[in-house]
């Protein structure tokens, strides 16, 4: 990559991965551009061909990934898609409004979804205009105790995190109404932001049984 000077730079993050194919990939731009001479030029609340079809593909294909019938809704950004499942999530937990989310996840800037990231930058200049999240470890095994495999040390963070709802003293449970007072968890399933972290393959398993007993969404 260079830039307007003509210095070269090595570019190790590849922009989100958008251009895993290369920069200006003239295949790729030259389909970009058919597709845009096709499209109708709509708001997005209209229905058209297309945007059904490319809906029902991506509907069905998440169907036979992880066995459950869905709808798709287009958003413009990750931001505005993450702000509209915590309007989802409120809904269906009558209004609870606390959530979970990783230390070093990273969800977005607007104001709800900075509420869910841990980074306090993106949040120091404006104040908080909702609750911010309980921001939980991450098992990034580099910063684990010494001597742990890395699914020793993933299941060694379930069981941390476990530990809030052992009794009512602790804080997010109510065993006595069987509820909890979080209504779900906002996971990144690879850290990006936080420095590139793959968790054990054992910690979401071993995660997604705890959230299920206390009937916590997790998205």
């Amino acid at each position: 990559m260079f830039d307007d000077r003509g210095r070269q730079y090595l570019d190790l993050q590849m922009w989100y991965s958008a251009v895993n194919f290369g920069y200006r990939n003239e295949r790729l731009n030259q389909v970009m551009r058919r597709q845009l001479d096709h499209l109708p030029q709509v708001a997005s609340q209209y229905l058209h061909r297309e945007k059904i079809e490319l809906a029902a593909r991506i509907a069905i294909d998440a169907e036979k990934r992880f066995g459950l019938p869905g709808r798709v809704h287009f958003n413009v950004g990750g931001s505005q898609a993450v702000e509209d499942s915590l309007k989802l999530v409120r809904n269906a937990k009558n209004g609870k409004s606390l959530m979970f989310a990783f230390e070093g996840g990273y969800h977005g800037r607007t104001l709800g979804a900075s509420a869910i990231t841990s980074s306090y930058r993106y949040r120091r200049r404006y104040g908080h205009f909702g609750d911010r999240a309980q921001f939980v470890p991450f098992p990034y095994h580099f910063r684990g105790p010494k001597g742990m495999s890395k699914e020793e040390y993933g299941h060694h963070c379930v069981q941390q995190f476990a530990r809030l709802f052992e009794s009512e003293y602790n804080g997010v449970w109510d065993p006595k109404s069987g509820q909890a007072e979080y209504a779900a968890f906002y996971v990144e399933p690879i850290q990006g932001t936080g420095g590139y972290v793959i968790p054990p393959k054992n910690f979401f398993i071993e995660l997604k049984r705890v959230l299920d007993q206390h009937g916590i969404c997790w998205s």
